[in-house]
């Protein structure tokens, strides 16, 4: 290796560094912020948490059908008899 070439690689060490200095900056951001604003120590946690949201959002989204057919039910009867 010449000497430009070991610069070259200097300087793309020097850059790699940084990133992964930014990135694990970024990442315990995002740590702090999970843990914060949902409670959540570890992703695991998070996609745990994920799921059950999840199937209470599936649960009410149900109820609401059911809900809903119920009074379009109740509706078609009344004007049905009027």
């Amino acid at each position: 290796m010449n000497k430009n070439e070991l610069l070259n690689l200097k300087n793309e060490i020097e850059t790699a560094k940084t990133t992964v200095s930014s990135l694990n900056g970024k990442l315990e951001y995002l740590m702090a912020s999970l843990k914060d604003q949902h409670g959540c120590k570890t992703i695991k946690e998070a996609e745990k948490k994920i799921k059950v949201l999840e199937e209470k959002s599936e649960t009410l989204q149900e109820r609401i059908e059911t809900a809903t057919t119920e009074l379009e039910e109740k509706y078609e009867l009344i004007n049905e008899g009027e």
